[in-house]
C-alpha cells in the first residue's frame, strides 16, 4: 500500500531507506515512476506564512511533460535498471498550497528491492492467464517493496526543540542538542553520536539527581549519588540504582541511565557512520522518554501540594 510521504520529508535524515509500499502489485497505485509522485501532499513550515501548512508534490514543468506524456497504465521502460528493478532519481516541488509562493526543493531515489515484471498492455489489461501478472498479483504473499531515500532537501528541515527538552537543558546543552539533531538530519552519523556522548556526559548526573529529589524516591539513592561524588565510579552507580527509578521507568524492563551510560564507553571511531546514526537516533527517543518522565512526576507532586494546600485553608 501507498504510504504518506510525510516522515520521510520531514522525519527522516537523508539517504535513511523509506518504506513507501510495502505490499506493491499490479493493479494498485504506487510509487513506481516520478508522475506517481505528482500530488501527494506534506505538511512543513512556509517561510512566507510563518506557520505549518500543507506542501503538494510537483513535478518541474519539463518533467511533468516528459512524465505525462509516456503511454498511461505501464511502469515506464525508463525507470527500470538492468536487472528489471525500478531504479530512479528525480527531482520534485513541493508548493505550499497556501500563500502558492514558497517552495521547497525534494530529491528523491526510488528503487524496489526485486525485480518488478515489465508491464505490457495486454497485462495490465488484466490477463491473468499471464504468469508475469500472477507474480505480483494481490492474491499472493511475496511483494516487492518500494524504498525512498532523500538524498537532497532545500532549504533543509528547521530543527525544532522539544519543549521539555528546552526547559530541562541549559544553554550549553541546548546548543549541543541542536548540533546532535543538525547532524542526525543530515546523516552525519559520528557527528550527530558524538553529539548526543557529550550530552550524556554532561547531564546524566544531573538526570539522576532530578530522579533523586522526586518525592517517592528512595533514600538509598541519595546516599549513592553521595558517594559517586567522592569515588567518582559511574558504572557502579548506574548498574545498581534500577530498583530506585520512578515505576514510570521501571516499566520499560531496562535501565535506561545505564543504556545511555554505556553509550559512552565505547571508542567512536570503532562504529560505522551508519550505526552511530542509529545510536544517536535510539538515544534522542530514549533522553525525551526520560526527561518527559520526570517533568511529568515533579509537575504531578506539585500538583498535589497545591491540591492539599488549597484544602487547608
Amino acid at each position: 500500500m501507498k504510504k504518506s510521504l510525510q516522515n520521510l520529508i520531514t522525519e527522516y535524515p537523508l539517504y535513511k531507506s523509506f518504506i513507501g509500499d510495502d505490499k506493491y502489485y499490479q493493479s494498485e497505485e504506487s510509487y513506481t515512476d516520478p508522475f506517481s509522485f505528482q500530488g501527494e501532499t506534506f505538511h512543513s513550515y512556509c517561510e512566507e506564512e510563518n506557520h505549518r501548512t500543507t506542501f503538494e508534490i510537483q513535478l518541474p514543468i519539463i518533467d511533468y511533460k516528459y512524465w505525462a506524456e509516456l503511454p498511461g497504465g505501464d511502469i515506464p521502460e525508463q525507470v527500470y535498471d538492468n536487472s528489471g528493478k525500478i531504479n530512479f532519481t528525480q527531482h520534485f516541488i513541493g508548493q505550499c498550497q497556501s500563500c502558492k509562493k514558497f517552495k521547497i526543493d525534494l530529491i528523491f531515489r526510488v528503487w524496489s528491492d526485486v525485480e518488478i515484471p515489465r508491464q505490457t498492455g495486454q497485462i495490465f489489461r488484466g490477463n491473468l492467464d499471464s504468469k508475469e501478472f500472477q507474480l505480483i498479483d494481490e492474491t499472493k504473499e511475496n511483494h516487492p517493496k518500494i524504498f525512498i531515500e532523500k538524498i537532497g532537501i532545500f532549504p533543509p528541515n528547521q530543527i525544532h526543540l522539544d519543549k521539555s527538552i528546552k526547559k530541562y537543558f541549559d544553554r550549553e546543552t541546548e546548543n549541543l542538542y541542536f548540533k546532535a539533531l543538525k547532524s542526525y538530519n543530515e546523516n552525519l552519523g559520528i557527528a550527530s553520536f558524538a553529539y548526543f556522548r557529550r550530552i550524556i556526559e554532561k547531564e546524566l548526573i544531573n538526570i539522576l539527581n532530578d530522579i533523586a529529589e522526586l518525592e517517592a524516591s528512595n533514600p538509598k539513592l541519595k546516599k549513592m549519588i553521595s558517594e559517586y561524588k567522592n569515588t567518582k565510579k559511574a558504572y557502579s552507580i548506574y548498574e545498581n540504582i534500577f530498583e530506585f527509578l520512578p515505576v514510570s521507568l521501571k516499566s520499560l524492563g531496562e535501565n535506561p541511565l545505564k543504556l545511555l551510560y554505556q553509550q559512552t564507553s565505547e571508542g567512536l571511531h570503532s562504529i560505522s557512520d551508519k550505526k552511530c546514526l542509529e545510536r544517536a537516533e535510539n538515544i534522542n527517543m530514549i533522553l525525551k522518554f526520560v526527561i518527559k518522565k520526570i517533568q511529568e512526576e515533579t509537575s504531578e507532586i506539585l500538583d498535589i501540594r497545591n491540591a492539599i494546600k488549597n484544602l487547608g485553608k
